[in-house]
């Protein structure tokens, strides 16, 4: 998959507070496709470095793996509510990108988290506020009111949904009393309103609303409609704040 390239910076930005190991074990909970952890990896040359991708789906861990050619990575298709299938104290990083909101007990995530990190270890979990989405109109309540109907949108591949996870994570992590860490932001903007700019593409998530009775078909075509017309004028403006909780095991 192409990321656009506010995406791309976005990742980066995350990515960037990952504090590489010379030689040490990196896992990624919920790695899709494995993009980021092959980026990791790509940053570590150490012969005997480790970086272990975990994900639910057998077809992300199978794409993942298809295109893996370095032997320190490795791809396991587990669910990732705890308890994870892995070591007490196995990994120098645990890494982790928009996974938590699909979990029904992301506290006992945390815990597992803490279970897996050597003392010392560095934990990088990012996630996007998906209420926390901004755009343009003459009608407010037209667009929050689709905004928050995606926020709250349990697609049919999740077993829960948390569209506020992005403003949770510092409190699920601080409660634990297992690391020291701080809490981090990015706002993602758009000033462009086509493919494949992250809000282009959001907007057009909007339609699946329309089919699960989220939303009605002639609230959604006002708003794309008027997307449109904002672009057209130059005046068409997006965003949504990512946020990271970034620390070390006690």
């Amino acid at each position: 998959m192409i990321l656009s390239e506010d995406v791309v910076a976005h990742r980066d930005w995350l990515l960037n507070f990952v504090e590489l190991p010379e030689p040490g074990a990196v896992v990624d909970l919920g790695c899709g496709s494995g993009a980021d952890l092959l980026t990791l990896a790509e940053r570590a040359r150490h012969p005997k470095n480790r970086f272990v991708g975990l994900d639910s789906s057998e077809k992300g861990i199978a794409a993942a793996a298809g295109t893996a050619t370095d032997t320190r990575l490795e791809f396991r298709q587990a669910r990732l509510e705890a308890p994870f299938p892995l070591g007490d104290h196995e990994f120098d990083v645990a890494y982790s990108s928009n996974l938590l909101e699909c979990l029904a007990d992301p506290a006992a995530f945390a815990r597992e988290v803490g279970r897996i990190l050597k003392p010392g270890g560095t934990v990088v979990i990012g996630h996007w506020d998906w209420d926390s989405q901004v755009y343009g109109g003459s009608d407010k309540a037209l667009v929050r009111r689709l905004v928050h109907a995606f926020a709250d949108w349990k697609q049919a591949w999740m077993d829960y949904a948390d569209g506020w996870m992005g403003r949770r994570l510092w409190g699920i992590f601080n409660q634990t009393g297992l690391f020291d860490g701080t809490p981090h932001a990015r706002v993602l903007t758009n000033t462009i309103y086509s493919e494949p700019w992250y809000g282009h593409e959001r907007a057009n998530d909007f339609r699946s609303l329309v089919k699960r009775n989220l939303a009605s078909a002639d609230n959604v075509a006002t708003f794309m409609a008027e997307q449109e017309v904002l672009a057209t004028a130059g005046r068409y403006f997006y965003s949504i704040t990512g946020y990271a909780f970034v620390g070390r095991r006690r």
